[in-house]
């Protein structure tokens, strides 16, 4: 997990337990996701060796936005959103913090609370004055945003735009059963980005002129756009002030977050001892981060097919959340049940001596799955995730699921509606699959028929065995969903509906 401390760091830690060490979270979410649960195991970490973890929930910074990370200004958000926001984080990290009372109780601060009680004319004359542009302009995330003007860039960024909304859009259409759209759309896609790549050769140093001023104007606006604003600039500023107040009030010399905030981190460090040395005085701060995390590949973790994976079960259901640790890479496994889970090194190998020993049971992923849905949600829902699994892969019993996990669990499979009162007729198995279903499951009876003798259809888990048996009497899942199986791999979920 660790990618790099300030000098001294590690002795600071080692000789003056408990100390007091915070890290940031930006409330633009009510939610926190996997991106963050990698940070909130740094505080995890801190309070299990003996020190006391802050979590600031950034209600002010939030309402600017951190340029870090980021090729665009964001859309800023008002205070009853951000408080919002800020609740719904802190029940979260409940889960993870001892917030008992004593020297390593964690505490949940925002800071908000400090700076609406600080004027702007203040601000510059008492804190501004101490940095200079000179050092907040050499700052990465500063560097990269002016220089989103360059060439290269507006071409890289122009690519990524293309990957990720022609693709998925194509992506969209296939799954939709719009077939032809999609692989047109898809074929659109993969000719701008073939020609794209070229672009890097030798001898397309006009046309890469061209092509980098035609993406700012069309899918990035007016040159003026682009760059970084006075809003964002100040950034590293203000949070650079949180550690200050922080150090005063409680103590604070440490303050850890992601490799990527290793700018905005070290301005704090560095603002605490300007001030210090201003007030003749001697104050201590150091600054620690984790690496971020990536899959085997290089590229970022934390993204499921359906998008973001938050911590919220609104936003990313127990089932699906499970699913998504579940389906990690045996290149990603053994460095994900490091990061996200608490098991001890012996354990871990354990566990990875087993999996090796049949990388077809996913062992190494059923226990980092298991751990982390866990102890973000409940062990309950943990029972539930795994039974829901099991129903899909393993043949467990489809009644045991409420509606909200049998739909999660088919969630990727063809949906059909049909009408409830048609069912009271005396429907036959090869009418239903392929007639009263609109031919999508099967085109035609005789297509039924043929899978149905050879053994091949199952509604409900059990076995159609005969194209005229009755399915007027089957029992309806949540009240009123049938789960065909045609074949090994092809599910259908049929509604009933009134």
């Amino acid at each position: 997990m660790f990618h790099d401390a300030m000098p001294g760091t590690a002795e600071h830690l080692a000789t003056n337990a408990p100390i007091t060490g915070y890290i940031g979270f930006d409330p633009t979410a009510a939610s926190l996701h996997i991106g963050n649960l990698a940070t909130i195991m740094l505080l995890v970490h801190l309070q299990r060796a003996g020190h006391r973890p802050v979590a600031l929930v950034g209600g002010a910074t939030g309402m600017i936005g951190d340029p870090s990370g980021k090729s665009a200004e964001r859309n800023l958000l008002d205070e009853a959103t951000l408080r919002h926001n800020q609740a719904g984080i802190q029940t979260q990290l409940e889960k993870f913090l001892d917030f008992s009372e004593g020297p390593t109780g964690a505490l949940v601060v925002n800071n908000y609370d400090w700076f609406k009680e600080i004027g702007f004319l203040g601000f510059l004359r008492e804190v501004g004055k101490h940095l200079t542009v000179n050092y907040m302009m050499a700052k990465d995330s500063v560097q990269k945003r002016i220089g989103i003007n360059k060439t290269v860039d507006r071409i890289n960024a122009g690519i990524e735009r293309i990957k990720s909304e022609f693709l998925d859009d194509a992506a969209r259409l296939i799954s939709e059963g719009k077939t032809d759209e999609g692989l047109k759309l898809l074929n659109i896609a993969r000719g701008y980005l073939d020609g794209l790549q070229k672009l890097s050769e030798p001898g397309f140093e006009q046309m890469r002129e061209e092509t980098a001023a035609f993406f700012q104007k069309t899918i990035f606006g007016s040159p003026e756009d682009a760059g970084i604003s006075y809003t964002e600039f100040s950034y590293q500023l203000l949070q650079g002030y949180d550690f200050v107040h922080l150090n005063k009030t409680l103590g604070c010399t440490l303050q850890m977050g992601a490799s990527d905030q290793w700018g905005n981190i070290t301005t704090g460090t560095e603002l605490i001892r300007r001030l210090a040395n201003a007030e003749d005085r001697e104050a201590k701060a150091y600054a620690l981060t984790g690496q971020l995390i990536t899959k085997a590949d290089g590229t970022k973790y934390g993204k499921s097919e359906t998008g973001t994976v938050w911590l919220d079960p609104a936003l990313t259901s127990p089932y699906q959340f499970y699913q998504f640790f579940l389906n990690s890479a045996d290149a990603d496994a053994p460095r994900l049940i490091r990061v996200f889970t608490l098991l001890s090194e012996p354990e871990i190998l354990a566990i990875e001596a087993e999996h090796a020993a049949a990388p077809h049971l996913r062992i190494l992923q059923k226990a980092l799955a298991a751990d982390v849905t866990t102890r973000v949600h409940s062990a309950a829902a943990t029972e539930a995730a795994i039974a829901a699994s099991q129903v899909l892969f393993g043949g467990g019993d489809l009644a045991s699921l409420d509606e909200a996990t049998l739909l999660d669990v088919f969630a990727g499979v063809p949906h059909l509606r049909v009408l409830r009162a048609e069912m009271l007729l005396e429907l036959n198995a090869a009418t239903f699959l392929s007639d009263f279903t609109l031919h999508k499951i099967f085109p035609s009876k005789g297509e039924a028929r043929k899978m149905i003798q050879a053994g091949g259809v199952s509604i409900n888990r059990q076995k159609v065995t005969s194209p005229d048996d009755s399915v007027a009497a089957l029992e309806h899942l949540a009240g009123k969903y049938l789960v065909v199986q045609k074949g090994r791999r092809n599910f259908f979920l049929v509604e009933l509906v009134s």
